[in-house]
């Protein structure tokens, strides 16, 4: 039972590093076909992103994906920032 589990492991491994070569292929080659201003822009949506959840508390990134539940539900719900999403705590 032991090798069967040491074997799903080891495809498993393979399996996600060809993953990761084949979306690096992919990301070369939009870089590539694609201006610096493009796809900078989008790289940069993705920093800012990460750096503004950085610096939230637990409450607030609950908060957070609270709203984001709300409008993948369809619920009419604002875009929102940090500052919404405390908002939204107080209001619980």
């Amino acid at each position: 039972m032991k090798e069967k589990s040491k074997n799903s492991m080891k495809k498993f491994l393979k399996e996600n590093q060809k993953e990761r070569f084949r979306f690096i292929d992919q990301w070369a080659e939009y870089v590539r076909t694609h201006s610096d201003k493009e796809w900078s822009r989008q790289q940069n949506v993705i920093i800012n992103s990460c750096v503004r959840t950085a610096f939230m508390t637990k409450e607030e990134y609950l908060a957070m994906k609270n709203i984001e539940g709300e409008m993948k539900q369809g619920k009419n719900v604002k875009k929102f920032n940090q500052k919404d999403a405390v908002n939204y705590l107080k209001r619980l």
